[in-house]
């Protein structure tokens, strides 16, 4: 079997079950053997990455995604996506044994925005990442400003990522609002969802083009890697 795409899900479930109902969404497929060969791994029970990040006393992830890289290169796909952004901490050791390309929804997200001529982008994700600085560094080196919220909203960030999507419940509104509140008095061009819960409130709340979702650029180079058609 020839699959094209593999994905390490399950961080959350919900987000990759998004993921895949989007790339099946954009791609032109006349019939079912025109859509992407892919295999997906719902792993859920990976430990949490923030958690980590934050405590390295707290359940290490890195043993669980290296056991689903390693059944990946077994399999032989083309292509790993891992919706997950703040899982791109233990990016190059990721890369060290993965026999496939690991798509780097970080880098490649900023380099669309530098291409697009932005200037000014919020940050809006975890902890975690927030953190790292993955998305500062990325950002740095497409020379981009960025801006991350207030103490005050990136708890609600935090609430709508945990307490919101992942837990299955109702969006507050109330936490969204003031987060676009304060990126609209920094003067953000773009606010980047990155967290892929945040994809799912982009899609939930019919988010405007300010707010730019890595997954959707993800899937534009997916798309075009593996010669198909976009609707």
């Amino acid at each position: 079997m020839n699959y094209q795409l593999g994905i390490i899900g399950g961080i959350g479930s919900e987000a990759s079950a998004y993921l895949y109902e989007k790339i099946l969404r954009a791609t032109k497929a006349p019939t079912d053997q025109d859509h992407l060969n892919m295999v997906i791994l719902n792993h859920a029970e990976i430990a949490d990455r923030t958690s980590y990040i934050l405590d390295h006393t707290n359940d290490n992830p890195l043993p669980y995604f290296m056991e689903d890289l390693h059944l990946l290169n077994q399999i032989g796909v083309k292509l790993i996506l891992i919706p997950c952004n703040t899982s791109h901490f233990f990016y190059d050791e990721f890369q060290k044994v993965s026999h496939a390309p690991i798509y780097h929804l970080i880098d490649h997200t900023t380099e669309r925005l530098k291409k697009e001529g932005i200037k000014r982008v919020g940050i809006l994700a975890t902890d975690g990442t927030i953190k790292s600085q993955l998305y500062q560094k990325s950002c740095e080196s497409q020379q981009l400003e960025w801006v991350i919220p207030n103490q005050e909203n990136q708890q609600h960030v935090m609430s709508l990522i945990y307490d919101d999507i992942k837990a299955g419940k109702p969006i507050h509104k109330d936490k969204l609002i003031s987060i676009i509140k304060e990126m609209e008095e920094q003067q953000v061009e773009r606010m980047i969802l990155a967290c892929t819960e945040l994809s799912i409130l982009k899609e939930r709340e019919q988010l405007d083009e300010r707010f730019v979702d890595p997954l959707e650029i993800a899937i534009d180079y997916t798309l075009e890697m593996f010669h198909k058609q976009k609707r």
